[in-house]
């Protein structure tokens, strides 16, 4: 076996292909991956010799956590809250707790915008990419692209967005007015649709 530090824009079939493998035998390497579409850059991922290399050794071995820390943790003093997950590793995971900070000194509850779940949805819209720009969907034809870590337009952005924070392209200012979207639209980051098909199981969906 051999360690892979996972990049922007990587997905487990693509990481199992480059190493002569496959998404399951990466799962059974890596138990505490508990869906394949969810992966964070940065995180270490143990990378099987070849799918029989790795049935002959077993599985009793417990992998990297992917999902950057244990299980769900309640948030202090918030008895009876919505448990609140691990912040995410790496540059992302940096960039949620500056923008979560800030949130919660704007007022929005800890419980309110996991950080799993919001870096969730920037694996699924920008690949923790910040400059991204979406230029073909419905909003791109009506003159606003989707921008950003977390993909808002400009006018969610600017009706979200906290004063001193009116950079769509700067990673926390993008967080900060995307999380202030999803609390006011679903009353938390964890209920956006696309974070509820992941926990599900299903597959991810915009938001």
């Amino acid at each position: 076996m051999s360690d892979y530090r996972i990049k922007s824009g990587d997905t487990l079939s693509s990481i199992a292909k480059r190493h002569n493998t496959d998404v399951g035998a990466l799962m059974k390497a890596n138990p505490n991956i508990k869906n394949a579409d969810l992966i964070y850059a940065d995180a270490k991922l143990t990378i099987p010799g070849s799918k029989d290399d790795f049935q002959a050794q077993g599985t009793g071995a417990k992998g990297p956590d992917l999902t950057g820390g244990s299980k769900p943790q309640q948030t202090e003093g918030s008895t009876g809250a919505q448990p609140v997950g691990d912040m995410p590793p790496g540059q992302v995971g940096d960039w949620i707790k500056q923008a979560t900070d800030i949130l919660k000194a704007n007022g929005i509850p800890a419980e309110k915008m996991d950080p799993q779940a919001i870096a969730a949805i920037i694996q699924h819209e920008s690949s923790g990419n910040p400059n991204a720009i979406n230029n073909w969907d419905s909003n791109a034809q009506k003159g606003t692209p989707s921008i950003g870590l977390m993909q808002t337009i400009q006018p969610t952005f600017d009706a979200h967005k906290l004063p001193g924070h009116d950079n769509i392209r700067n990673p926390v200012d993008n967080i900060i007015a995307a999380v202030r979207y999803a609390v006011d639209r679903y009353g938390s980051v964890s209920n956006v649709p696309g974070v509820k098909n992941l926990q599900n199981g299903s597959g991810y969906v915009g938001y």
